[in-house]
């Protein structure tokens, strides 16, 4: 077995710090901050994306919406480490701030150094984005309402924030108070990867993505054995494997890369691992010219879903109406499948992606190798 990973080093003290000083500031700051009205013209507006790569794609859909409704204003991006790389795939804004979100201090020095005139905050729970709006100098600030986090006291326009819609359609409803009907899907652009070498592993080749992250990460990854189970299969049938993953994957991601190699004996140009080697353009690269992907609900499938690839998308506690896979054209019926199972089977229950019971059961291992094969050949690849 390949030894577990540990989640984020205190993700959950530091969301209950959010919580305990975040939720008095906040309360504070609407006492001392008086709520302004929507400026009648405005020049620049600001999105925060302070989430994962996954939340960060999605919400990169208003750039394409407020574009097309403020064809002259400035766009700029308020985003963090963790997922500014992936803007090098998306169009149409006018700057990209790397805010220090895990430093309060430097990253409201930061926000403050690029005042806006209308601020509009993705984040859903963590009240660090609400506070860092509410003074940044935006002279509108637009966010969240979600039930249960008390962190929309300080914005001037509040935003129902719904747990029984897709949350590409719960960005969305962001625009709404500025006027704008949105439909636009994130603007990917396909140019940025030309000229990518993906030639160092065989043709045709399906991309694994086996890691999730997160808290309680473990609970919404496959089994390693149907990963190697699947890879044999792949191999087996001509396809070339690749697996992908981050900085924090290398480990388990080579371990994992041995074990497929002492169990089918693969060519070195049969298999590779893009773990922590390769950047997120590369990566999108990779999968733009798989002939199908597998992935756990993370970052990557929703990556592989907006570049249009086949995708057997793998659910356990997540939610796929809140969190499955959106295409291109907003369609996936003929593009993906989603394997796992649903609230009447005990999954799909994570709404904002850490509300998991008391005891805790792993579900995971009811999907099997042969659903998943079955999958891939109904989306044309030939799996024997």
């Amino acid at each position: 077995m390949i030894s577990q990973v540990k989640a984020e080093r205190g993700r959950v003290f530091l969301r209950k710090l959010d919580y305990w000083f975040g939720v008095p500031l906040l309360g504070l700051a609407s006492i001392f901050r008086s709520k302004k009205a929507k400026p009648e013209h405005f020049q620049s507006i600001g999105i925060c994306i302070f989430a994962a790569i996954g939340d960060a794609l999605l919400a990169s859909a208003l750039i394409a919406d407020i574009k097309k409704a403020y064809p002259d204003s400035k766009i700029t991006i308020f985003a963090t480490k963790a997922n500014s790389g992936i803007f090098s795939l998306i169009s149409g804004f006018d700057e990209l701030v790397a805010v220090p979100i895990t430093s309060p201090l430097a990253a409201l020095k930061c926000m403050r150094a690029h005042p806006v005139d209308v601020l509009i905050d993705s984040s859903q729970w963590p009240r660090i984005g609400a506070l860092l709006a509410a003074i940044s100098r935006a002279k509108y600030t637009i966010g969240f309402k979600t039930e249960g986090q008390s962190r929309h006291f300080a914005y001037d326009c509040c935003v129902e924030h719904s747990p029984k819609q897709h949350e590409l359609d719960n960005f969305r409803a962001l625009l709404t108070p500025l006027g704008i009907s949105p439909n636009s899907m994130p603007p990917i652009n396909l140019s940025k990867l030309n000229g990518v070498n993906c030639s160092n592993i065989k043709h045709p080749y399906v991309v694994l993505h086996p890691w999730a992250s997160g808290t309680h990460f473990e609970l919404r990854e496959w089994p390693i054995e149907s990963w190697l189970e699947l890879s044999k299969r792949l191999l087996g049938s001509g396809y070339g494997v690749v697996i992908s993953g981050g900085p924090g994957d290398i480990d388990r991601t080579n371990t994992l890369i041995s074990l497929i190699q002492k169990l089918e004996h693969a060519a070195p140009e049969n298999l590779l691992s893009l773990a922590g080697k390769v950047d997120l353009l590369t990566t999108a690269a990779y999968l733009n010219g798989a002939a199908g992907v597998v992935s756990v609900n993370t970052g990557t499938m929703h990556l592989a879903a907006l570049l249009g690839r086949p995708l057997a998308a793998l659910h356990g506690p997540t939610n796929p109406d809140r969190w499955g896979p959106i295409y291109p054209d907003g369609k996936n019926e003929q593009n993906s499948l989603i394997l796992g199972p649903g609230a009447k089977e005990g999954g799909a229950y994570l709404n904002l992606g850490f509300e998991y019971p008391n005891n805790l059961t792993y579900l995971m291992d009811q999907i099997s190798v042969d659903a998943v094969v079955a999958a891939l050949n109904k989306l044309s690849l030939n799996i024997q």
